[in-house]
């Protein structure tokens, strides 16, 4: 069950964390220091800011490498349209990965003839978009070496462009897994029927307080930068506690350290009603992209069936900025 998202943001309420500082005998030990815990951030202090860069970080959070699977199908075409207006916007370098599956039924120089016929097509298509564009192709044994495969390029780039993973998408769902938990970067899933990209408009940042949903925000960043709005959603129980009703503040006033005016939305709903409530909440509010961290198990590495990430990758009618 949801009701109509409320503002709840007041900086008067604000809840600011406490830092444990090191000692001055080990920062000048350190100089320049990162640290890097289960925040799901990295902080660095003190350089950047007082060399008299106080835009640094805006000015680069740009998005210049994106990745997308090519896979000769009529899908190819969405999962271009879509990195063609991101890398419009941030002038990025758009590198298509095209894999050619080696299949044991058909004789090598058959599968040589497939794979340069579909590679040819994937580089015509990259080639009619205004940006500067590159092709890889790797063979590779099967379908399953896809996602290992994958994983290299794309720790070394911003995103990796997909189509989200429902019935009409003939892309791995292993492969978005295996980005999500091992590459190290955030995934843009771009929904099957997309007619166009337009994050800038409004952009909503589901948060829970997670270290995963630190990652996404911060993965985000370039997008909620260009946004025309931005909201941070919280999703509380039937009885929210006083913990419950603080949730969020301090990352909308991080948002707004850094230019963004943020503001906060409450809905309700229990545990597994949070993928239904987000993007009930998304349509409501007219929201254009949806940044959330994806909730897997630490031990397993997977999307679970059933799971909040798992629906929402299914059904979410706008895309996805996913990180974990």
């Amino acid at each position: 069950m949801t009701v109509n998202p409320t503002v709840v943001f007041d900086s008067s309420t604000d809840n600011p964390h406490l830092v444990q500082m090191l000692s001055l005998r080990l920062w000048a030990q350190l100089g320049l220091t990162t640290i890097m815990a289960s925040a799901g951030r990295s902080a660095v202090f003190g350089c950047l800011i007082n060399k008299g860069w106080p835009n640094y970080w805006e000015r680069t959070a740009m998005i210049k490498d994106i990745l997308v699977r090519l896979d000769g199908t009529p899908q190819d075409d969405i999962r271009l349209a879509a990195v063609d207006q991101i890398a419009t916007i941030f002038e990025s370098h758009i590198t298509g990965l095209y894999f050619n599956l080696q299949s044991p039924l058909t004789s090598g120089e058959a599968e040589r003839e497939d794979g340069d016929g579909v590679e040819a097509a994937a580089l015509a298509r990259l080639r009619r978009l205004q940006q500067e564009t590159h092709l890889r192709r790797f063979d590779v044994a099967g379908e399953e070496d896809v996602p290992d495969t994958a994983m290299l390029p794309a720790r070394a780039a911003d995103t990796f462009v997909e189509l989200c993973p429902d019935s009409r998408s003939s892309n791995p769902e292993r492969l978005i897994e295996r980005l999500l938990f091992g590459a190290g970067r955030h995934v843009f899933l771009v929904p099957n029927d997309l007619k166009a990209v337009s994050f800038w408009k409004h952009a909503i940042v589901a948060w829970n307080g997670s270290r995963e949903a630190a990652r996404a925000l911060a993965e985000a960043m370039p997008y909620l930068h260009l946004a025309e709005k931005v909201g941070l959603l919280v999703v509380e129980g039937e009885h929210p506690t006083e913990a419950d009703l603080l949730m969020g503040n301090d990352a909308v006033q991080h948002l707004r350290h850094h230019g963004i005016n943020a503001v906060k939305y409450r809905a309700f709903g229990e545990e597994d009603e949070t993928a239904g409530v987000l993007i009930e909440e998304c349509r409501k509010l007219d929201a254009n992209l949806l940044v959330m961290g994806s909730y897997g198990h630490s031990t397993l590495h997977e999307l679970l069936p059933g799971s909040t990430t798992s629906r929402l990758l299914r059904r979410s009618p706008i895309p996805l900025v996913v990180a974990h």
